[in-house]
């Protein structure tokens, strides 16, 4: 048996735990008859399992005949990819493409002759010719960010939908990302969807997987859920670094390669896209041994109107935990130590 934790971004571990409740949503709601929503945005700290989320909904859709998928990159012509995907499915008549686009010659199966310079106009024919072969669409976007391509093509849609057209569309974003996108000139739709926050894995399912896995006792098991606090990025890491060193609990050398591969896999492009306050405040929680919210503030010589939207913003990026009255923690493991080790590079 081979490894059955891997910490590629984006693959389906043999060892995953299911986000069964996040999935089936998706599900039931597109292939309702009247679904409540067309779209949706999966958001989440790095490293917390979107785009396999993603994936797995994008194969349900794609083993269904009345369905078509598309998966298209946020860096790349939107509107070029889409046409060029659905053009394996779906064929225009000559009549239906008119005004010749050398630029777009030879996107689709259908479209080699003649094309529309609007792309916009090109990809709502072939969406209408997909409603009229019974199929409906899927759009999915990986890693939205607030760019002028995301949000051009993002208002095509909206007007896609409001034709009544069968395209769905399925994003991931870190929030920070989506909150820039969704924020910005006309993007209220965007705002409007629907997002699935995606939080920490059930504590008990990690147990039970590292148990069944390295067939090891409850309470050795437990002791391996506390240490990746239920972030999916640290429990395949976790996992595949006892995995490949023959080992069922951690030692120092464990420990050392966990730490120094879960900063360099996720944490550095958490530190990189915090603003420098916003690290600031990190460096005064690592240092708190009360975590004390008006021990910290004290610390920063903030008034709490100064800091609030601080402390929500990095909750809302699934940075820091505020369930307790007055107290703050860190959500992701051992970022405390991360954040330590990186305050000492600050200017």
């Amino acid at each position: 048996m081979g490894n059955p934790f891997t910490i590629i971004f984006g693959v389906e571990p043999k060892s995953a735990i299911p986000r069964s409740e996040e999935y089936h949503k998706v599900i039931s709601d597109f292939e309702a008859d009247s679904p409540s929503s067309m779209g949706y945005v999966i958001t989440g700290v790095r490293g917390c399992g979107k785009t396999v989320l993603m994936t797995k909904i994008q194969n349900h859709f794609s083993k269904k005949k009345d369905w078509i998928v598309t998966r298209l990159n946020p860096d790349l012509d939107l509107y070029a990819s889409a046409i060029s995907q659905l053009g394996e499915h779906i064929h225009l008549s000559s009549e239906l493409v008119t005004g010749v686009n050398a630029s777009m010659a030879g996107f689709g199966g259908g479209i080699t002759v003649r094309s529309l310079s609007d792309r916009e106009t090109l990809l709502r024919k072939m969406l209408k010719e997909a409603a009229n072969n019974g199929k409906r669409v899927l759009i999915a976007i990986d890693e939205a960010s607030n760019t002028k391509n995301i949000k051009t093509f993002a208002h095509s849609y909206q007007a896609f939908i409001g034709d009544k057209l069968p395209v769905y569309m399925l994003m991931t974003a870190v929030p920070e990302n989506f909150s820039s996108l969704s924020n910005s000139k006309n993007g209220t739709f965007l705002r409007r969807l629907p997002k699935i926050k995606l939080e920490g894995l059930n504590d008990l399912l990690v147990e039970q997987k590292y148990s069944e896995i390295f067939s090891i006792s409850q309470s050795a098991a437990i002791e391996l859920s506390k240490i990746v606090k239920g972030y999916p990025y640290a429990f395949q890491l976790l996992g595949s670094i006892l995995w490949d060193s023959k080992k069922d609990e951690p030692d120092e050398a464990v420990l050392a390669e966990f730490d120094a591969r879960l900063y360099d896999g996720a944490y550095r492009a958490i530190w990189d896209h915090l603003t420098e306050k916003e690290k600031n405040i990190v460096c005064a929680i690592a240092h708190s041994d009360s975590k004390a919210v008006k021990d910290i503030r004290g610390e920063l010589s903030m008034e709490p109107n100064q800091f609030s939207p601080y402390r929500e913003n990095l909750h809302d990026n699934g940075l820091i935990n505020t369930q307790t009255y007055g107290k703050i923690s860190f959500i992701l493991p051992r970022f405390g130590e991360f954040v330590l080790r990186m305050e000492q590079y600050m200017v």
